[in-house]
């Protein structure tokens, strides 16, 4: 029989009332979730029935699939004939960005759904398994290239009820761990390894204000130290040295080099930043903080992480190893902890370090980001807060990555204002509580 047309789910085309229901729910929550970047580019597909699976499958399609960034699969997990074999088939389609947004029944809800099928208020087929979160993560998942990137914990019931769905899901999100009472898991699915060993290039961003005596040991280290192929690029944030200067010394001196200079507006790191991934040219890119208190060399790791597939995201972390001494003042080091909790909390995702400078991203990925932050009107001053924040709600993997951390050696900190940047961080925070907690987000245009 043709592998197309063999049947991949058990159910019939007459669905139920309260599957109508549950599906129109779950893509009402889902749109949410997706950036509009990929809504306006058509990137994204919703599959609810056997003649939908067969057109996602059929090779016939596979130039129009490669564009695709998102599958949502409405129909249950529970009703799929061979679930290893079906994700087999899309890990072999779809590219390494494709994500797959996946849902099932939850193993408690069994009697219940037994007693609804009593009354033909659903199909309950006999075929029909009904699993944990242990089981489809180590059973099943472990047998294919895919794994958890993102659970989502506020689905309590399989349709609204006015007021009290939205009051359930507010309470489920505050206290995840009552998301064990809702009837239906959702997930984000991301491949665990990617096939591509091209070597692709990756733009170093460096945001200077007043950093004139750190370019040259930048470009020195960059030389002596990277082991992959690399752009430099400055963005000068209006410095009143000779930040600028010294980056069109070292492009005369080094002009084997791909390096790259962007003037900035002066609106401090998270613009300057926002101008050089625009101007990169990177398949990939790392944010560095030009006073080098991360080492150059530890790019390297986050390289070797991105390109293999072990996040979408990496995040520098310097609070697993012990500082060095003098290169963390100690009311800095608490606060750091303290925000590096309270965005753990709030985004449902284990962070160890939320304002660690080096950070390493798909330059694709950067206008969700920015549409992000635009839409929640985040005034992140140093865009540590909105990367993370907008990263994990749209489903991507976070990985924190150890570094160590060591003092400046020329220069001035710009963290200086510590009680005005506390009282930053704390409003973005406040906001994304809203957000990720109680689930006021804006709708989309």
């Amino acid at each position: 029989m043709n592998e197309i047309n063999k049947k991949n789910i058990l159910e019939i085309e007459n669905k139920s009332f309260l599957r109508k229901k549950w599906e129109k729910t779950l893509k009402d929550i889902i749109i949410k979730k997706i950036p509009k970047f990929f809504i306006d580019k058509k990137e994204i597909v919703f599959i609810n029935n056997e003649q939908q699976i067969n057109d996602l499958i059929n090779p016939v399609n596979s130039e129009k699939n490669k564009k695709i960034k998102i599958i949502v699969l409405l129909t249950p997990l529970n009703n799929f004939i061979h679930l290893v074999g079906f994700l087999d088939k899309l890990d072999k389609i779809f590219n390494e960005d494709t994500k797959i947004v996946i849902n099932y029944f939850s193993k408690s809800w069994k009697p219940l759904f037994s007693f609804f099928s009593f009354f033909k208020l659903i199909n309950n087929f006999k075929e029909s398994i009904y699993f944990s979160r242990n089981t489809f993560s180590n059973v099943f998942l472990k047998s294919t290239n895919y794994e958890i990137s993102k659970q989502l914990s506020d689905v309590s019931l399989p349709f609204e009820i006015p007021v009290i769905t939205k009051f359930l899901s507010i309470i489920i999100n505050i206290f995840p761990f009552l998301s064990l009472f809702s009837f239906a898991k959702i997930y984000y699915l991301r491949k665990k390894v990617k096939l591509d060993k091209e070597s692709k290039l990756m733009s170093i961003i460096v945001p200077c204000k007043n950093e004139e005596q750190n370019i040259s040991a930048i470009i020195k280290d960059a030389k002596e130290k990277i082991l992959f192929p690399y752009q430099i690029v400055f963005v000068d944030d209006k410095s009143s040295d000779n930040t600028y200067k010294n980056m069109m010394l070292e492009i005369e001196r080094n002009k084997e080099l791909n390096i790259k200079i962007v003037k900035g507006e002066g609106f401090g790191k998270s613009r300057a930043v926002d101008l050089g991934v625009r101007s990169s040219d990177g398949y990939y890119c790392a944010i560095l903080d030009a006073d080098l208190t991360v080492k150059m060399e530890d790019l390297n790791l986050f390289y070797s992480a991105i390109s293999i597939g072990n996040g979408d995201i990496i995040n520098g972390s310097r609070l697993v190893y012990k500082p060095n001494q003098g290169s963390m003042r100690l009311l800095n080091y608490y606060g750091n902890l303290f925000f590096a909790k309270l965005v753990s909390y709030i985004s449902s995702t284990k962070v160890t370090d939320t304002l660690c400078g080096t950070k390493c991203f798909k330059r694709s990925d950067w206008e969700i980001f920015e549409e992000f932050r635009k839409a929640n009107k985040f005034k992140d001053i140093w865009g540590d807060f909105n990367i993370i924040f907008s990263s994990v709600y749209y489903g991507y993997k976070l990985v924190d990555l150890p570094v160590r951390y060591y003092e400046r050696t020329s220069g001035e900190t710009k963290m200086k204002r510590r009680f005005f940047f506390f009282l930053n961080m704390l409003q973005i925070c406040l906001s994304a509580y809203c957000i990720f907690k109680l689930n006021l987000i804006k709708p989309k245009d």
